[in-house]
Order: C-alpha cells, then sequence, then structure tokens
C-alpha cells in the first residue's frame, strides 16, 4: 500500500474514531440534559418513528412514556398523563440492573468479588441445617439467578410503591428477608440453573451495604447518579431496613435514559470513564441460559441483565419497565407502562422500530417532525394493567389498648406511578364495620370505584374505610372511648404517611351512610379545615339533637358536662357555630321512603337558611344498600367536581 493511501486510511479511521466517540465527549447539556435532535440527522425517518409510537399506544393497554435515542440523542418523548416529565416512576425489576451496577463499582473498587460467599456476610442468618449447596453460592450466583433455589423465597411484609414514604417494619413472628432465603431449600448447584430470584437481589444488595457500611442508593450517588446528573432518587427499603435492590427504585424517563446509554458507552460518561468495560461487557453478556433462546425471555441472563435478539440487552422490570440498550444500532429505547403486553411492546420495538434505523443521517423532513411532535403530545389517559387494591391493616390506639381496623382502596395506577392522589373518608353504618363497603354481598366498592374511575381517570382518589364500632363516630362523653379524637389526632395522620396521599385541604373528602352519614356531618361541621367536601347518604342526622335526660343519681356537673356533650354533637345547631359558612359544599342523598329522610331534611333546610352550600338529592328509595350502590358513584361525581 503506498504511504499516501496509508495516510488516507488514518485520516478515515481517525475521524470515524471520533465521530463514534463525539457522544462520549460530552452527554448533557448545560441543564444537565441529555440533548435533542431530529430522529432524520442519526438516520431514523419521523414517519418510522410515529409508526412506533402509535403502534405502542394503540396496541398495548397503557404505555406511560417512550424515549427513543440515537447516537447519544433524543429523538422522541412522550408521556401519558399522570406521567410527566419530571415524575419518578416505578421500576420494579429494572432496579436490578441498577443493583448490580452498584456491585460492578464495589468490585472495580476492591471492596468486594464475586467469589464471596453468602453465608460468610450474613453468618448471623445462617440456620443450622443449611444446605450445602448454599454454602458454596456467591455473589455471582446471585446476579446470575442460579443461588440454587427452586422457587423464590418469600418476602414478609413487602409492600410496593410507597414512594416517598415509610414501610412496615419486621415484626417477631415473621423471618427476615435474609433468614427466609437462607432457609429456602437449595436442590441445586449455585451457577447451574436460573431461577427468577428477587429476594437474591436483594441478598446482593444488602451483602454490598454490610461489606461497604452505605446503602445501595446512597452508594451509587457519588458513582452513578451524580454524574449523570440523576437527582437522589428514592428506593424502597425492607422491614430490616437494607435497600431493596431488586425492586422499589423510583426514576424519571430520562433518568432511565441516561442509564441506558452509559451502558451504551461502554462505562465511559462526558469523556470519563466511570465503571470498566469489562464488567460492562461480563455483565450483559449471556452468564447463564434461562430458555431455547425463541424469545426475548429466553436468550439468556447477565447480571442482572436480560439478553434480547439482535444482540441487545435490556433491564426489565414489572408491568412494562424497560431499558432497552441496541448496540448495533447504537440505541437506547426505554418504556415505562402499566402493561402485560410486555411482549408485544418488545415486537414493535425490534420489528418495527430496529429495521428502520439507517446508518447515515437522512434528509430533513420538517412536516414530518412536526407530526411527530403533535402524536408525541397526543396520549391521552387510559387503564393499564395493574388492579386496584384492597389493602388490610391495623392502627393502635392507646386509649383503649387495641388495635383498630381499617380497609384502604388504592385505584389501578397508583402501583406504577408515584403519583399522590386525593382522598376520600368512606363512613360505614351502625351494624357495619371496615369490611362492609368493600363486600361483595353488601357495597361492592372495588366495582363501582373501578368502573367510575375507568370513565373518569382524573378523578382517581385512595379511599379509606376505617372501622368505627358502634361509637357514631364521635368522642363518648366519659371514658376512653374518644373516637372522634383518636381519628384526627392519630388515624388521619397516620393513614396519610403511609399512602400517597395529597394533605391539602381540597383534596381531602368525607362520605358515609346512616351512622356514617351522621359521621360525615359531624366531621365537616367540626372539622371544616380539614375537608372540601361532605357527602352523606341516608344520614341519621335527627339523632345528634337527642339531649341527656337527667337522672336522680346525676350530679350537676356530670349533667353540664352531658348537656354540652350533646349540644356539640347535634350536627344541625352545630351549622349556627361555623365561622366559615362556604368551607366545605355539602350533599345529601336520602329515599322517598328512608326513615332518616326527616333528619335529612332539617340539616338541608338550617344549612340553606345559614348560607351553607348543601344540595339535598331524594330518590325512590330505601334504607338499603340498593340504594347506596347506585349513591357511591353521585359521591364521587360531587365531591370531584368543584
Amino acid at each position: 500500500m503506498s504511504l499516501k493511501k496509508c495516510f488516507f486510511s488514518f485520516v478515515v479511521a481517525l475521524a470515524t474514531f471520533a465521530l463514534t466517540n463525539a457522544v462520549h465527549a460530552q452527554n448533557l447539556d448545560e441543564n444537565g440534559a441529555l440533548p435533542r435532535a431530529t430522529p432524520e440527522s442519526v438516520g431514523i425517518s419521523s414517519d418510522d418513528v410515529a409508526e412506533a409510537l402509535r403502534a405502542l399506544d394503540e396496541k398495548i393497554s397503557r404505555v406511560d412514556s417512550v424515549m427513543i435515542l440515537r447516537d447519544g440523542k433524543v429523538v422522541c418523548e412522550a408521556w401519558r398523563t399522570p406521567a410527566a416529565p419530571n415524575e419518578p416512576h416505578a421500576l420494579y425489576s429494572l432496579s436490578k440492573s441498577f443493583a448490580s451496577t452498584a456491585i460492578g463499582f464495589a468490585v472495580q473498587e476492591g471492596k468486594m468479588t464475586l467469589d464471596q460467599k453468602i453465608v460468610d456476610v450474613f453468618p448471623e442468618d445462617v440456620p443450622d441445617d443449611v444446605d450445602e449447596n448454599l454454602k458454596k453460592a456467591t455473589i455471582r450466583d446471585l446476579l446470575m439467578m442460579a443461588c440454587g433455589h427452586k422457587s423464590e423465597p418469600p418476602r414478609s411484609h413487602n409492600v410496593s410503591a410507597f414512594y416517598n414514604l415509610e414501610g412496615p417494619k419486621t415484626t417477631p413472628d415473621q423471618p427476615t428477608w435474609a433468614q427466609a432465603f437462607m432457609r429456602q431449600p437449595t436442590p441445586y448447584e449455585p451457577g447451574t440453573h436460573f431461577v427468577y430470584n428477587t429476594v437474591g437481589t436483594y441478598m446482593a444488595s444488602a451483602a454490598l451495604e454490610k461489606i461497604t457500611g452505605e446503602n445501595l442508593r446512597d452508594y451509587l450517588v457519588p458513582r452513578l447518579f451524580e454524574p449523570l446528573h440523576i437527582a437522589t432518587p428514592f428506593w424502597e427499603k425492607s422491614p430490616e431496613g437494607y435497600t431493596k435492590g431488586g425492586t422499589g427504585l423510583f426514576l424519571t424517563t430520562e433518568d432511565i435514559a441516561k442509564f441506558g446509554q452509559f451502558y451504551l458507552q461502554k462505562g465511559v460518561w462526558n469523556g470519563k470513564r466511570l465503571l470498566s468495560e469489562e464488567w460492562i461487557n461480563e455483565a450483559t453478556s449471556k452468564q447463564i441460559s434461562n430458555g431455547d433462546e425463541k424469545n426475548n425471555w429466553s436468550m439468556g441472563y447477565g447480571y442482572q441483565f436480560w439478553r434480547c435478539v439482535n444482540n441487545s440487552y435490556r433491564g426489565d422490570g414489572m408491568y412494562g419497565q424497560f431499558c432497552v440498550v441496541m448496540p448495533d444500532q447504537n440505541a437506547v429505547v426505554v418504556l415505562t407502562s402499566d402493561t402485560s403486553q410486555t411482549g408485544e411492546e418488545l415486537d414493535i420495538l425490534f420489528n418495527t422500530l430496529a429495521p428502520k434505523m439507517k446508518d447515515a443521517p437522512l434528509p430533513e423532513n420538517p412536516d414530518a417532525v412536526a407530526k411527530l411532535r403533535e402524536l408525541e403530545k397526543s396520549l391521552r389517559p387510559k387503564e393499564g394493567a395493574s388492579k386496584s387494591q384492597l389493602v388490610a391493616l391495623t392502627i393502635h390506639n392507646d386509649a383503649l389498648g387495641q388495635d383498630m381496623r381499617y380497609i384502604v382502596y388504592t385505584p389501578k395506577g397508583y402501583l406504577t406511578t408515584s403519583a399522590s392522589y386525593p382522598v376520600l373518608y368512606l363512613l360505614h353504618g351502625l351494624s357495619d364495620d371496615e369490611k362492609t363497603w368493600s363486600s361483595q354481598e353488601k357495597g361492592q366498592m372495588q366495582r363501582i370505584c373501578d368502573e367510575y374511575f375507568a370513565s373518569h381517570p382524573e378523578q382517581k382518589r385512595v379511599i379509606v374505610m376505617p372501622d368505627a364500632r358502634a361509637t357514631w363516630y364521635r368522642d363518648a362523653p366519659f371514658g376512653p372511648d374518644q373516637y372522634e379524637t383518636f381519628f384526627f389526632d392519630t388515624f388521619v395522620p397516620h393513614v396519610e404517611k403511609q399512602f400517597r396521599i395529597r394533605t391539602d385541604r381540597e383534596s381531602r373528602a368525607v362520605a358515609g351512610l346512616s351512622m356514617g352519614g351522621y359521621g360525615t356531618l359531624l366531621y365537616a361541621v367540626h372539622h371544616p379545615d380539614l375537608f372540601s367536601a361532605a357527602f352523606a347518604m341516608s344520614p341519621a342526622a335527627s339523632v345528634g339533637q337527642r339531649r341527656p335526660e337527667r337522672r336522680p343519681d346525676t350530679s350537676d356537673e356530670q349533667f353540664a358536662a352531658m348537656t354540652k356533650w350533646a349540644e356539640n354533637n347535634d350536627v344541625i345547631a352545630y351549622l349556627d357555630s361555623l365561622a366559615d359558612k362556604k368551607a366545605v359544599r355539602f350533599m345529601i342523598d336520602c329515599g322517598d321512603d328512608d326513615f332518616c329522610l326527616p333528619g335529612a331534611w332539617d340539616f338541608f333546610q338550617k344549612a340553606r337558611k345559614l348560607g351553607v352550600p348543601c344540595e339535598l338529592r331524594i330518590r325512590d328509595g330505601v334504607h338499603s344498600w340498593d340504594y347506596w350502590r347506585v349513591s357511591l358513584p353521585m359521591a364521587l361525581d360531587f365531591i370531584s367536581n368543584k
């Protein structure tokens, strides 16, 4: 080869190297965001991107967000309400890839090795009869999902989606997650048999915390999150206080995209190597077989990364949380979702999008780009695959020395987003308890609310159903059973710290039936600073009008106290005491043949006379569940429509 040809080849190689690595030199703009570009500038047609986005929107039950990168530049980004650019999303098992990355940093720094035995890291949790196979299991086996278990160990007190909340703690009657892991039968030689095992990832994460003295999330802050301009995220903890590792991380769509780009660049960021290329290659290569290599769940498994078709790999979480890295296309695709159609999602990426990516820029097409940008903004709210939940819980009442039961309804979508919701306190009747509203025989509130929120997604809320026994939701005149005080001083603050609930007055409402209808009016007039709306179904409003009869053995002081107590709990008379007559909106719904109608009418008349906003609906019906089941959607309408 002539000197001239050699020189030309050198220049071409140098230029190619410079172009390939240019994106590595500076990944983010001055605001810490990834650069944006048109699809055509990086070799993709805007029409082809639009086709893929349209397929994800129309064929998948619910994709919450999409971000497509090529050559380190964002060419497509879209969110579906309530998802938003700055709203973190639940990652579920996509968290595992971040946990693996933390292990990679610890190995790189010499703080851990992949050959460390698990039993050596957790000697206090090893049972006397530990399986011989488990004694051999290493950190590497945990990352490969091959510690020897036949099935995944149980996780006691496991709660998902408690973004920015404190989770439950271990109780003495349950084994810790580490103890459950050690007690699980281990019939397979470690490193030989793939079994998906979130507790295994947890053990690797807890091992890092024990060895380094830092929790997993904090360990990643200076090593990964800060260099990538990712704000310190929320990561759920186990009941024992360790970062869950295998699940529980919440990040924005762009945060996930940065992570994918970091892996695509083999551990280099802004021109600086953060994590060794050797680790990146090892973690994303096939370490163990997990099937017949016929689909994206059987192409092999690395260190908490799934191998995919077309030489790609991904981080993968329940309900369709994906960070797909395509080295051959120099592309990253991020999806957050609430769907069970995860296979179809990947098919759209690999069959509709990836084959259309060209090796060189395309002519710019402003009209197609404009249509794509409009399409990105067009994703409308719709229901996903995650279900609403009824969570049965207890809270201790110190005054009574007993646990008080309650049930919380969380709407569909609660499990995948980080959004906070308005709250409705839904009160039961005299002979009922916390389960009655949600029972199939009577209240059926889960079905009713699911159907209502499906057509009114913007009105979704958390619904709390406490057991008030036969207290009438008020404090007793004497003695320790001060239910109203307990409700507001202890119960409401506790619940609103355990669930993602908006705590402003406008987001809080109360509703109930019969005794609970009286409780609804009582709480609204006693605490107008806490509620914006009150919907009373067949309220026993006249109960509060009863005055005590004096007995011969009653002292003047006792009778005066009882009289004051009765006056304080007379919801009709108490309307006179409202400082701000407009603070709470009231609605009463009562059947024309309901024995509670006279009291309801009296409350309505008094409220109207005083200028208190109050509506009264009288329908054909009696004091029955047939009536109240129809009333519940009306209540949801009323409290949501300001």
